[in-house]
């Protein structure tokens, strides 16, 4: 009987912890930056998908401002799926948001997952000067 519950513990655990390993995690982290090679000031998006073994949908991007502002991109159409540790990348120039919200922008930044949990934006200040924005051009 011992060995039973002893048993059923450890399988309660696995299961337990294992689910905790598989849920979906992700990031949403914000910068400010030129758009090479010669275009215009942009605020960056950046979405990390944290999970381990799961894939995630991204479905939409805007700023929590009143009102919103979304952040729909011609070139980085949503939704798109991203694979365990894939980032994706989306940006709006700064020119279309209000210079009162510059500040503010790093921390008001928005991502919906398709399972409808929304990311709150945290500023990136670890980006390098120049590189290539993660993600293809049709998203």
């Amino acid at each position: 009987m011992a060995e039973f519950v002893a048993g059923t513990a450890a399988s309660l655990f696995a299961r337990l912890f294992g689910s905790f390993l598989d849920r979906r995690r992700a990031r949403l982290l914000v910068h400010r930056a030129l758009l090479l090679p010669n275009g215009p000031e942009c605020f960056f998006f950046n979405i990390t998908n944290l999970s381990k073994g799961r894939e995630i949908e991204l479905t939409h991007v805007w700023l929590d401002t009143v009102p919103q502002i979304p952040v729909n991109n011609p070139a980085r159409r949503l939704p798109v799926r991203l694979r365990p540790d894939q980032s994706w990348e989306t940006w709006i120039e700064v020119s279309m948001v209000p210079p009162t919200l510059h500040p503010s922008v790093y921390d008001v930044g928005r991502a919906r997952l398709s399972t409808a949990h929304v990311l709150k934006s945290s500023p990136n200040v670890d980006v390098p000067r120049s590189g290539a924005v993660p993600g293809d051009s049709m998203g």
